[in-house]
């Protein structure tokens, strides 16, 4: 587990309650992005929430957390360049962010909200995880399969968390394009991937793979119809 180093300043605390609050924080990701749309989304506890703050239309964006438990005030935890989803974990400890940073590939991050004063091995900052390596090579096995014996390149692969089942474990989706090698374009060229993995968060493992019929059955997310 890595540690983000953080900006703060006081001035946040006037700027991040004067943005509309999102009062009834739910199950499903709320929207954010760099440029206007910037809605407090509050924890379920109702004791912290989630903006983004910094100068609006550029690329100075933050995620940030207010108030935290760090007697500087709000804490800017990420920065963004386009825009993020954000899912509290139930117990409001942690949240999960989908950040669509690049055309072809977004990101699935976990952020602690607990700020580390870097007292004895502990470093500065809020701790943060990184799910998609481990989204990502479990992916890349079945696409390989599908692709064998030839090779293949992934030209764009969106990850997005969806859904917390208790507090460690989470349903991420994933939207991927995959295009195989030359001597395979007859019948197995480009290929449209949409598919569910349910993780488990502490251990950074996959446990299992979810299609689309059972990701509506069990959960209710219909992939089709996610704003990839």
């Amino acid at each position: 587990m890595r540690y983000l180093v953080f900006l703060a300043t006081v001035s946040l605390s006037s700027i991040l309650f004067a943005i509309p609050q999102n009062d009834a924080p739910g199950i499903d990701p709320i929207y954010l992005d760099a440029f206007d749309l910037r809605p407090v989304v509050k924890s379920p506890d109702g004791k912290l929430g989630i903006t983004v703050t910094g100068p609006k239309e550029s690329w100075e964006a933050w995620v940030t957390i207010a108030p935290s438990d760090f007697p500087g005030g709000p804490i800017q935890v990420w920065p963004i360049q386009r825009n993020v989803n954000v899912l509290w974990r139930p117990d409001s400890h942690a949240f999960a962010l989908t950040d669509d940073r690049y055309a072809n590939l977004a990101y699935v991050l976990v952020f602690g909200t607990h700020f580390a004063m870097g007292e004895g091995s502990a470093q500065l900052g809020v701790p943060v995880e990184d799910l998609t390596p481990t989204i990502r090579k479990v992916f890349d096995e079945r696409a390989q399969k599908y692709y064998a014996p030839a090779d293949y390149d992934t030209r764009l692969f969106y990850a997005k968390a969806l859904r917390w089942i208790e507090n460690d474990r989470i349903v991420v989706g994933v939207n991927a394009k995959t295009v195989g090698a030359s001597e395979l374009l007859a019948n197995r060229g480009i290929r449209d991937w949409i598919v569910g993995y349910l993780v488990d968060v502490p251990r950074k493992t996959v446990l299992s793979e979810i299609e689309s019929g059972q990701m509506l059955s069990q959960y209710g997310i219909d992939l089709e119809k996610q704003n990839w």
